[in-house]
């Protein structure tokens, strides 16, 4: 009796985690995403070691929701947070220490060829408590510049590439 009722605890254990797996929210896996966005991110990688993670947050072309559309990271498709949105909206620039990790997280607006906002580019790099954020700041800068002179315009980060 009390085999079967341990039993039974299980499966009503183990249901209701199936239940809300499945419940979860699924998101693509970057090794999946073929768009220029995300061989971008992988450029910037590669470009800077110093890097844990990139990835860009977009409205893609004809949606409404600012997005993860190309990241180190399967979140591809994943809503971006409220202040990621205000980051690729209006434009400032967010600077996270998180010291249990180590790492610091740098979110930038991100922008075309000629200038104009079409999101945000989230960098992480490897942080230790002491350093100077303005380094990183400028250094996260930098490759966001860089990158904006390889979009010419927000549709083409969603071109098919191989």
């Amino acid at each position: 009796m009390k085999f079967a009722i341990v039993r039974l605890a299980c499966i009503v254990l183990l249901l209701g985690t199936a239940a809300v797996a499945a419940d979860a929210p699924k998101y693509g896996l970057a090794a999946d995403n073929k768009i220029a966005a995300q061989a971008l991110v992988r450029k910037i990688m590669v470009d800077n070691p110093t890097l844990l993670t990139a990835g860009m947050h977009c409205v893609p072309p004809g949606g409404t929701v600012q997005k993860i559309v190309a990241s180190t990271l399967n979140v591809i498709g994943k809503p971006s947070d409220p202040p990621d949105v205000e980051v690729g909206t209006l434009g400032f620039t967010q600077i996270n220490p998180n010291l249990k990790v180590p790492k610091l997280g740098v979110m930038l607006p991100l922008h075309d060829r000629s200038g104009k906002l079409i999101g945000a580019l989230a960098l992480a790099f490897k942080f230790h408590d002491g350093e100077d954020e303005a380094k990183y700041l400028a250094e996260a800068t930098v490759i966001r510049d860089r990158v904006a002179q390889e979009i010419p315009d927000l549709t083409d980060l969603f071109v098919a590439v191989p």
